[in-house]
């Protein structure tokens, strides 16, 4: 399987001398395709800052970080000038609050990430309608945000995130406002997604229910991965 991403000993580190934290220490972490990875540890342990690096969003302090085999971060500094490309073609992100856009159906909220993307609209709504039916939503794509369960929700956040076909998901905390039934569900739903789409997922989270469905779980304490 292909890699999608490699970290080798990333560091991220706020401040500097009384006020500085080291958030990120030494993380090392390979996804490949197909396969759902979990970073799991309590608040404060370096979760989200990890996602943040892997997601171009924060720049790390040092350590080398690759996406698709290229090397994005290194020696100090951002080795691609084109970040929100880079984020736009090859990433989707999965957020706990879902960020669905209001006073767009969800048909619309999904079509928007695919059209950012240049793909033309009668295209867009093609491969948006096709996810929502995988993901059995497709009779909502009228209806606005307001009027979905958080489970439809969710459904309707993962279709958004995949629809421009990327290689590489980043989700936080997706299933912390589902109970543990519906929250397995969202896992054993990334899952079957990675595997048929060929992409690599990532799920930051301090629910230690939903481990089981993961490929593999890394730890995390005070910005270190214990281990896998």
């Amino acid at each position: 399987m292909k890699e999608v991403v490699r970290v080798e000993g990333l560091r991220k580190v706020y401040g500097s001398g009384e006020t500085e934290v080291v958030a990120l220490s030494d993380a090392n972490m390979t996804l490949r395709e197909g396969e759902v990875s979990a970073v799991l540890g309590p608040s404060g342990s370096g979760k989200t800052t990890m996602l943040m690096c892997l997601g171009c969003i924060v720049e790390p302090t040092a350590g080398r970080m690759f996406i698709g085999g290229e090397e994005i971060y290194g020696d100090g500094s951002w080795k691609r000038r084109d970040l929100r490309r880079l984020r736009r073609e090859k990433m989707g992100f999965i957020f706990q609050s879902h960020n669905l856009i209001p006073f767009l159906n969800v048909l619309e909220n999904v079509v928007i990430a695919s059209e950012l993307t240049g793909v033309p609209r009668k295209e867009a709504e093609a491969g948006a309608m096709e996810l929502l039916e995988y993901l059995e939503v497709a009779h909502r794509a009228a209806k606005f945000p307001a009027t979905l369960s958080g489970g439809e929700m969710q459904r309707v956040a993962i279709a958004r995130a995949l629809v421009h076909d990327p290689s590489l998901i980043l989700a936080d905390e997706p299933t912390a406002a589902l109970d543990t039934d519906r929250g397995k569900k969202v896992v054993a739903l990334l899952k079957n997604l990675a595997k048929k789409r060929g992409v690599g997922v990532i799920v930051v989270t301090h629910d230690i229910r939903m481990v089981e469905g993961f490929d593999r779980v890394y730890h995390m304490k005070d910005g270190s991965i214990l281990d896998e």
